[in-house]
């Protein structure tokens, strides 16, 4: 069984309505149908450089109807798409990445992360945003005067506080570290967060957790015939009567390639 079967797999057992992947390691090469989950929309953003690594992946259960979005940030490796709520307004859910070495992407990707937040909160979007930050957080809230808290997550910490912005992780979800961060803008919207260990031999832990949102399911309704009912019998009897070698037959014109 191939790492993508196994991931299939979990997915099935736990039947997530959303699932955020990041360090996806795709590129090109690997494509759409490839990934594709029955039941899921599914929307990816691989790293845009020739670095490998990196990249990130967003499943949105096809009932909630998901549409692919972008914010005007620049940030290089996050993935959005939008449900409408039972109110019909936009409720954002993204997926992010962050690089932790400088040469990729260089020092900006910092400014950067912080732009997606001030967007979020500028334009007051209701949205809830995962990610792999890589600041290492020993606790959440993180105590600012702690001399092995970087610079760039302290700035980063400041920024969600300054837009009035909750986040929710606040067990480590790497060794010693809270790397992985999800943040909303209304305090209540997640709980029941678990820790469901290793991920398929990555050294991050899962995360499972409830996320409050009023929506609401379109519903279609068709009509389908039940065969079980059918007088079979009769059928049988009503193309017995047909001659079929009087009817005319169809010529199909047909194009083969190699």
């Amino acid at each position: 069984m191939n790492k993508f079967d196994q991931f299939e797999t979990y997915v099935y057992d736990l039947n997530p309505d959303i699932i955020g992947v990041t360090e996806s390691w795709l590129d090109s090469h690997v494509l759409d149908s490839e990934l594709a989950i029955a039941g899921y929309d599914l929307f990816r953003h691989d790293r845009p450089v020739e670095r490998e690594g990196g990249g990130v992946l967003l499943y949105v259960k096809s009932l909630l109807c998901p549409v692919s979005c972008s914010l005007s940030s620049t940030f290089p490796e996050q993935v959005w798409c939008y449900i409408l709520d039972s109110s019909a307004q936009r409720f954002y859910i993204g997926v992010c990445y962050r690089s932790p070495n400088v040469n990729i992407y260089g020092t900006g990707n910092h400014d950067l992360l912080q732009d997606i937040m001030n967007e979020l909160g500028a334009t007051n979007k209701h949205f809830v945003f995962m990610g792999d930050c890589n600041y290492r957080y020993l606790c959440w809230p993180p105590a600012t005067d702690n001399q092995h808290l970087s610079g760039d997550a302290t700035q980063f910490y400041c920024c969600v506080e300054e837009n009035f912005f909750t986040q929710h992780v606040d067990l480590c979800t790497r060794k010693d570290a809270i790397l992985d961060l999800v943040i909303t803008d209304e305090p209540n919207m997640v709980n029941n967060m678990v820790d469901l260990g290793p991920f398929l031999g990555s050294d991050h832990n899962a995360l499972y957790w409830k996320l409050e949102v009023r929506t609401k399911l379109e519903l279609h309704r068709k009509q389908v015939l039940d065969y079980r009912k059918a007088d079979m019998p009769g059928l049988r009897q009503v193309l017995s009567r047909i001659d079929w070698k009087a009817l005319p037959v169809k010529k199909f014109d047909v194009l083969t390639t190699s």
